[in-house]
């Protein structure tokens, strides 16, 4: 039986919009390869988008409440993410940050994981980001590293969908004091029961340096030496 598959961003309209279109430009990226998805938008940009990819651009408000005024993100896209992640009613989700973009025909491969799990991410590349503020949280291991949350694939169950909405609400409470949600996300994950795959970093590569296995990409300032190879090898040949 087929399933069906929603593929979600969330992006407000900062920078004039810039997150917005970055993102319609990864929807293109991903449509290539995954036609059948269901592509959605939640924003609260109000200007138009060119050759708009998405099947559904839905209005939403992206606000930080007071007690959360120093946390990163200040645009309100935690908050809007989670409400947006409980909505979809698609039996797979694939939420992704703006930054992805597809590269390979591989990414038709990911929507198999979920047959066989609950959750997909890949390790954050700081493990754990104590740097940005995050606290290691005594009680998990350290082995079990955070997951980069701008990549997250998962199945619409219940259990899911009862991790989903733990998150949100204990972001809202605050529960580690943490600058973002991706150490909350760690914790909720481990005191689970849910089924998570670990992907390769080559499909969530955040890196500087060309990868030639490269499936995913989320790094902007990157980007062009994988759009245009020939001239990314001539400037590693130049050194």
């Amino acid at each position: 039986m087929n399933k069906s598959l929603a593929i979600l961003y969330i992006n407000s309209h900062h920078k004039d919009g810039f997150y917005v279109n970055e993102a319609n430009a990864s929807a293109r990226s991903f449509r290539e390869y995954l036609p059948d998805a269901t592509y959605y938008l939640y924003t609260d940009y109000d200007g138009a988008i060119d050759n708009c990819e998405f099947d559904e651009v839905i209005s939403c408000e992206f606000y930080v409440p007071d007690h959360l005024k120093n946390r990163v993100h200040l645009n309100g896209q935690m908050i809007a993410k989670h409400k947006a992640m409980q909505e979809l009613t698609e039996d797979y989700v694939l939420l992704l940050g703006a930054d992805t973009f597809a590269l390979k025909s591989d990414v038709t491969e990911l929507p198999r994981v979920l047959e066989q799990f609950d959750i997909a991410a890949a390790h954050a590349p700081v493990r754990i980001n104590v740097e940005l503020g995050n606290t290691s949280i005594p009680e998990i291991p350290i082995p079990f590293p955070e997951l980069n949350c701008d990549l997250i694939l998962y199945r619409n169950s219940p259990a899911v969908k009862e991790l989903l909405s733990d998150w949100a609400k204990l972001y809202l409470e605050d529960k580690f004091s943490h600058p973002h949600d991706q150490g909350l996300f760690r914790y909720l994950v481990y005191n689970s029961s849910l089924r998570l795959c670990v992907l390769p970093p080559e499909w969530n590569y955040r890196g500087q340096t060309y990868q030639q296995d490269t499936v995913i990409l989320q790094n902007r300032f990157v980007l062009d030496d994988y759009i245009n190879p020939k001239k990314s090898l001539l400037k590693r040949l130049l050194g």
